[in-house]
């Protein structure tokens, strides 16, 4: 059963006290919640919770479960701009992450930083070299309409890796996902756009060593073509980086 990143990154952001009326559908009783697949003393009616409308089933941890604890309950709810799904968002306690994006509504929580499109550093340093120790989560917003961080799954260590973009998981390493992040920059400096990187399908070139720059790091990256790894390496690329 795969760990979500609900517990975490709840306890990261203080253990915030739940809205009144949320809080009375809480109920003493343990069961298992639905979303995180972990025993709770203390939970609430999924559907009372995540709305009668939720489609996410299939992500969930214990589908069978119709309980959901405190942790999942708070990040599952909560209107813009009180929300998580509208943040891209990086948990790795006992690492000095930058400030939250100025307008994110939690800030000041050491080990958590919600952020954004523009300035997704953050999430490329610790693809690349996440914390060897401890655990880290990374959840990619890319509509901000979804609900993503949910069914993020927590990381241990500096080996393989998952990380949830919008309504997929990414599975990768660090050594690999450097190499296409790499081989994507140089390609984006060239001038390609990303999705005709994405697709390797690149726009004309009119020179041989524009084609010579083209054909080298497009061929290393064939066997990603349209794959999530090289979307989510494209998206980490912001115009500075391309640009650096």
């Amino acid at each position: 059963m795969r760990r979500s990143a609900c517990p975490l990154v709840y306890r990261l952001a203080g253990s915030p006290s739940l809205a009144d009326a949320q809080a009375a559908l809480y109920t003493v009783g343990g069961a298992v919640c639905a979303v995180c697949g972990e025993h709770a003393d203390t939970t609430a009616m999924m559907d009372r919770i995540a709305g009668k409308n939720f489609t996410d089933q299939y992500w969930l941890a214990d589908p069978k479960s119709d309980r959901i604890c405190t942790a999942c309950g708070w990040v599952l709810t909560g209107r813009p701009p009180r929300t998580l799904r509208m943040w891209t968002i990086v948990a790795a306690p006992g690492r000095d992450l930058p400030p939250s994006n100025p307008k994110a509504w939690l800030q000041g929580t050491p080990g958590l930083m919600l952020t954004s499109r523009g300035a997704t550093r953050p999430v490329v340093d610790i693809l690349t070299s996440p914390p060897i120790n401890d655990p880290w989560v990374v959840s990619v917003a890319i509509s901000g309409q979804k609900h993503v961080l949910p069914f993020a799954e927590v990381n241990h260590g500096a080996g393989r890796w998952q990380v949830r973009m919008e309504t997929t998981t990414v599975t990768s390493d660090p050594a690999e996902f450097a190499a296409v992040l790499s081989h994507a920059r140089a390609l984006r400096a060239a001038g390609h756009p990303a999705d005709a990187v994405l697709a390797l399908s690149p726009r004309p070139v009119k020179t041989r060593d524009e084609l010579d720059t083209w054909i080298s790091h497009a061929d290393p990256l064939a066997p990603y073509r349209g794959s999530p790894l090289l979307e989510l390496a494209l998206w980490g690329l912001t115009r500075e980086m391309i640009n650096g």
